[in-house]
């Protein structure tokens, strides 16, 4: 091989391989875009998730504080009736005596 023959092949050589790093930088950047894609989509998945998580939890915390809400008034409803039936008893017992003491004087 002639000294021209070898300087052809490494002109051609650095060529190839110039060709070659350009297609792995162009390729490494793809995959980069690809990477940050499908990253970014995994993250909407996440946030999307968390949300109707949140929301999940918001309705059952709701449900729950209206459950013990109307339990609480319920008991509450049960008091004022027992209070009432006791305060009209006790009435009618006060009256009872009173009439009797003024009946007696």
């Amino acid at each position: 091989m002639s000294g021209i023959d070898a300087v052809k092949k490494i002109v051609e050589t650095e060529e190839e391989a110039r060709r070659i790093v350009e297609d792995a930088r162009q390729r490494a950047q793809q995959i980069i875009s690809q990477a940050s894609k499908e990253a970014e989509g995994v993250r909407e998945q996440v946030l999307a998730d968390a949300r109707r998580r949140r929301e999940e939890m918001l309705t059952r915390a709701r449900e729950e504080a209206e459950k013990e809400a109307t339990e609480s008034e319920r008991e509450t409803e049960k008091l004022i009736e027992n209070y009432h039936r006791a305060f009209d008893e006790r009435k009618n017992d006060a009256v009872r005596k009173a009439v009797e003491l003024v009946l007696q004087k």
